[in-house]
């Protein structure tokens, strides 16, 4: 395309043919003031006028239906003059020519400017805009006594409306705003609606028209201005919005906010289920994959982020769902279930599809094949290095193999990505126990050139009550264990388990497959408290097992040495104010459970026999081992992950410590981190969903009865078909289109640098000036007869000061006190946090 170059208040600029003025300035660096114009919307001469529109309950109808807004779409904030036109044009809509020559801030089009934005003002709230103690204002406890409905919304101070007004100047004969006691809800979810701050620039209506290829928002046009509303349906959900937010992300006012309380989407912060996944796996981009077809797409997608989706897809615990703002709607997205569908459908064991940097001769030992040690082997093997996992136990996979029982993770999903570590050229050296200080030094001398201690939290915690030692009471993972062997253990009888936690369930759950007459599970939390998830709780209900929540065990009774019951203490708390573990019992109160076996499962800790074989190494409360923020201990090349440094936490916390443990290793022996395989990130086009998709309720996969689980180990949740899969993608907000929204472009910011050049284009005329310093904090102000020759003595002196801005005001000294009135007010001192003697050296 051919370059044209023209002029911008005399300064030369070029741009390729086909630019508009305002496309053109902005790539150029010069400011034109907008509010109608956004770079990712049509301009608004093109929407088309509708019959009517809702504002919440209120049915408007319009003029002109059918026909383009045309120009009484237009801001007319975006003017300019062009050498040879007649009169000012926007330069939104105007083509750039070669030659042109345009100025920005002639008499007329700075009055034009001035005379639109007092048109837009006088249908919006503005007093605070124009009061002297704005800034800094907390909106509520008004000095001028200014009625409520007259002043700014919570956005005062960081509105795109307010910062385009400084820019150009509000008229001092704007009218004072009516109000017109417009429609506002907050009924809707997620969003907030008030009409009366609305301005009608159109934006939200070209969002979700152009970009988002949905009617929802729609636009009239009466006498008195254009009115902005739904075309069906007084409330978001029966308009059959698909709350993406773009709409939000895009207005210039108050008009449109997100609701206080609800995870929010922030254009410089992950999205809020990323945010909450540990992993921080890129949801949105594999649950659109998954809803267009591409599944081997969003496997890898999860790949770049955690090796083993189809593990997690099976057990994770979904924190990210936590935060899914789809359940402000009905019900979080599946996420997990959408992980567990496309791993089991697009898993392939073929390696050669893995793409392994070349090797770098570096050997890495790794001590234990849990996740946190196997999610490090398989990046390391990736990045180049030699790996060998060392482990105790006779199969790799830690507590995924010995610690989950198959209802929920079956073993040949676990087998087959034991293997595919194996494939890629993981080593694995089993039955390997570290029993002193020897071997473990022994490391360094079979070349290994960086060690990472991935051991986990395998011991269980003993209770240390009357009886404790009598027969017939099992450690919680001994239990977990035995019941993944071919030699099951058979209970028979009464089983109580102790803890609230998820292995508690797991154990409860195990207990009956094994046989138990009656399982009752005791715990000192409320059932409120209790660390378990409520779904894991419902379903060992659901198979007998009986909660006593808010009890504690006081001595286990014994016979001959065999424990034959617990006796329990009620518990009135579990925490102290503090928030630490601190129960308080009321010993008057107790009750007795009978038991042939009891279940301990209090908790899980590091395996104190082996961190205290190890010399050297940094140690944290309770035998874990302390790291510093890039996982190193205190040994030169020793790193360590996982729970052994954390403690017991969930398998997504232990493959994301795991990777991070990876970066820094591979690092540490020189290379660049895994920032190098992390998957693209560039945001796709929005997904076209029809109103029935995205109103489908959650689809729930199938689950065997409570009855038949109770006879065995089969897996207790199904995966979700095809069908369910791609209608529960289609569920998803899609909340990374707002993040995709391009920023607009705001005012030039009010201070400049306090350097001579800008201070040599400091007018010669009377005003206040104000000085800050490195922090942008005010620490002058002062009028002045002459703004430059003041500057120009600062500039000699300028002790702290860095920034700088002024105003021209013939009432210099009225305007020095308005600012100092008004710094007061914000922060109770005067700036530099001088007192009354320091007076005459700051004014």
């Amino acid at each position: 395309m051919a370059t044209l170059t023209f002029t911008i208040d005399g300064q030369s600029v070029s741009c390729v043919e086909g630019k508009t003025v305002l496309e053109a300035a902005d790539e150029a660096g010069i400011y034109i003031p907008r509010m109608c114009h956004h770079p990712d919307v049509p301009p608004s001469r093109e929407v088309r006028w509708t019959e009517a529109v809702y504002q919440v309950e209120t049915r408007l109808v319009g003029e002109r239906p059918g026909t383009e807004a045309g120009d009484d779409a237009h801001c007319n904030l975006c003017l300019v003059e062009i050498e040879g036109q007649s009169k000012p044009v926007n330069s939104c809509i105007t083509t750039v020519e070669d030659g042109m020559a345009i100025q920005l801030n002639t008499p007329a089009v700075t009055q034009r400017r001035k005379e639109a934005l007092a048109k837009l003002l006088t249908d919006h709230p503005h007093a605070c805009l124009t009061c002297a103690q704005k800034q800094g204002c907390s909106r509520t406890d008004c000095s001028t006594n200014v009625p409520v409905e007259e002043r700014c919304c919570i956005l005062l101070g960081h509105c795109e409306l307010e910062k385009v007004a400084d820019y150009i100047g509000i008229p001092g004969d704007t009218p004072r705003y009516v109000p017109r006691q417009r429609p506002a809800t907050k009924a809707d979810p997620l969003y907030e609606r008030d009409y009366n701050l609305c301005i009608g620039c159109l934006r939200c209506v070209r969002i979700c028209q152009k970009v988002q290829s949905t009617d929802i928002l729609g636009a009239v046009w009466q006498e008195e201005g254009i009115r902005v509303g739904t075309l069906t349906g007084s409330q978001l959900l029966e308009a059959q919005c698909r709350f993406c937010g773009a709409c939000v992300e895009i207005c210039p006012t108050g008009a449109l906010l997100d609701k206080e309380g609800v995870p929010a989407v922030r254009c410089d912060s992950p999205l809020p289920c990323i945010g909450n996944c540990p992993a921080a796996i890129d949801i949105p981009r594999y649950i659109r994959a998954i809803a267009e077809g591409r599944y081997r797409n969003a496997l890898d997608i999860i790949q770049s982020r955690v090796p083993f989706p189809d593990i997690l897809g099976y057990i994770c615990f979904h924190p990210c769902e936590d935060q899914c703002r789809r359940k402000e709607i009905d019900q979080a997205v599946a996420i997990c279930d959408l992980k567990r569908f496309v791993a089991d459908t697009a898993f392939d064991d073929d390696s050669s599809r893995i793409q392994k940097r070349p090797s770098t001769g570096k050997k890495v030992a790794i001590i234990g094949s849990g996740p946190a040690g196997a999610s490090a082997a398989y990046y390391l093997t990736i990045l180049g290095h030699d790996v060998t996992v060392f482990d105790r136990e006779e199969k790799p996979g830690g507590m995924l193999r010995y610690g989950i029982p198959s209802y929920r993770l079956p073993e040949h999903i676990l087998n087959r990505q034991m293997d595919a570590l194996d494939k890629i050229g993981v080593v694995f050296k089993m039955n390997y126990r570290f029993d002193g200080q020897q071997r473990f030094d022994d490391l360094r001398s079979q070349g290994f050139d960086s060690v990472l201690v991935a051991t986990g939290v395998s011991a269980s915690k003993a209770l240390p009550i009357e009886n404790a030692e009598a027969d017939g009471i099992y450690p919680g993972l001994e239990l977990l264990k035995a019941a993944k062997t071919s030699q099951k253990p058979l209970l028979g009888g009464e089983v109580v388990v102790i803890g609230g936690g998820n292995v508690a369930i797991d154990a409860a759950m195990t207990a009956i497959r094994l046989g138990a007459k009656t399982v009752d599970l005791v715990c000192l939390e409320s059932r409120e408290e209790m660390p378990a998830h409520d779904w894991e709780i419902a379903q060992a209900e659901e198979e007998g097992v009986k909660v006593h929540p808010g009890w504690g065990p006081k001595r286990f009774t014994a016979v001959d040495g065999c424990v034959t019951g617990v006796e329990l203490k009620k518990c009135s708390s579990v925490f102290n104010e503090r928030g630490i573990f601190d129960p308080q019992y009321d010993e008057g109160e107790t009750k007795y459970v009978p038991a042939r076996t009891v279940i301990v499962t209090i908790g899980q800790e590091v395996d104190a026999e082996f961190v205290a074989h190890v010399e050297g190494l940094s140690k944290g409360p309770g035998s874990t081992l302390k790291t510093d923020d890039h996982s190193a201990l205190g040994l030169e090349g020793y790193f360590a992950a996982g729970d052994v440094v954390r403690g017991p936490s969930s398998v997504i916390d232990a493959i994301a410590e795991g990777r991070q443990a990876a970066d820094a290793i591979d690092k540490y022996l020189g290379g660049h981190g895994l920032a190098q395989i992390d998957q693209d990130l560039s945001f796709p086009k929005p997904l076209a969903t029809s109103a029935e998709q995205f109103q489908m309720a959650r689809q729930v996969p199938e689950t065997l009865t409570a009855e038949k689980r109770r006879s065995g180990f089969e897996l207790i949740q199904q995966t979700l078909t095809e069908p369910a899969a791609r209608a529960e993608a289609h569920r998803c907000l899609q909340c990374f289109l707002r993040q995709r929204i391009t920023p607009v472009i705001l005012p030039p910011e009010r201070w400049q640098p306090l350097t001579a050049e800008v201070v040599e284009s400091a007018p010669d005329i009377e005003g206040v000036i104000q000085l800050l310093n490195s922090e942008k904090k005010v620490i002058r102000i002062a009028g002045t007869a002459n703004i430059r020759q003041s500057l120009l003595e600062c500039l000699e002196e300028p002790g702290n000061a860095e920034w700088v801005m002024w105003e021209e005001d013939p009432m210099y000294t009225k305007r020095e006190s308005e600012l100092i009135q008004q710094y007061l007010q914000e922060h109770g001192e005067l700036p530099g946090g001088g007192g009354d003697d320091d007076l005459d050296d700051l004014f």
